[in-house]
C-alpha cells in the first residue's frame, strides 16, 4: 500500500487529466462528427464514426493535455484510472449493440449510445473527487432515455445534443482544474 489517500488520488487525476475536461470536450468533439457524418451520409456512417472516434478520445485528450496544458503524468500507483476503463467493457458492449440494431432501428443507436456513454461517466466522480460527473452523466442518459421512450429526438438530433452537453461541460471541468 502507498499510504496515498484517496483524495491525493483524485487530485493527481485531476491535475492531469485537467478534472477529465479534455476527455469531455474530444468526446463532444466526436459526437459532433457523429452527428455531421449522420447528417450527410446516413445514420450508419455516422455511428460507425462515434463507434470508432470513441478509441481516440483518451490518447488525444491525453496528447492535448501534455502538449498544450503541460500536464504531468498520473502517478504510478493511482488506482483511479483504472476505475474509468472498468466501465468499459459495458459501454462497448451497448454500442456493439447498436451496431446490430441499425437496420431494424437506426434511430435508436444514437440515444443508446447517449445512456451507455452517460452511464461510464457515474464513477468518474469517484475517480476525479467530482459530483458534476453525476450530472453529466444523469444529463446525457435523460436525453437518451427520452428520445428512446418518449420520441423527443430523433438519432441525429440526439447526437448533436449529446456533443453541446460534452463541450459544455467539458470546457467547464477544464476550466475549474487549470490552475491546480
Amino acid at each position: 500500500m502507498s499510504g496515498v489517500t484517496l483524495a491525493e488520488h483524485q487530485a493527481d487525476l485531476r491535475r492531469s487529466y485537467l478534472g477529465g475536461g479534455l476527455g469531455a470536450i474530444v468526446s463532444g468533439l466526436v459526437w459532433l462528427a457523429a452527428a455531421i457524418t449522420a447528417s450527410r451520409a446516413g445514420i450508419e456512417v455516422g455511428y460507425t464514426a462515434l463507434f470508432f472516434g470513441g478509441f481516440l478520445i483518451f490518447p488525444l485528450a491525453t496528447l492535448i493535455g501534455k502538449l498544450f496544458f503541460k500536464r504531468p503524468a498520473v502517478r504510478a500507483d493511482n488506482p483511479g484510472g483504472a476505475l474509468a476503463m472498468e466501465t468499459l467493457p459495458a459501454m462497448i458492449g451497448v454500442l456493439v449493440i447498436g451496431f446490430l440494431l441499425l437496420n431494424v432501428k437506426p434511430d435508436w443507436v444514437f440515444p443508446l449510445a447517449a445512456i451507455a456513454v452517460g452511464a461510464h461517466y457515474f464513477p468518474f466522480r469517484t475517480a476525479y473527487g467530482d459530483r458534476t460527473y453525476w450530472v453529466l452523466g444523469a444529463l446525457m442518459m435523460a436525453v437518451g432515455f427520452a428520445s428512446l421512450m418518449m420520441g423527443l429526438f430523433g438519432g441525429i438530433i440526439t447526437a448533436y445534443a449529446i456533443a453541446v452537453i460534452e463541450i459544455t461541460f467539458g470546457i467547464w471541468l477544464t476550466g475549474c482544474n487549470r490552475k491546480i
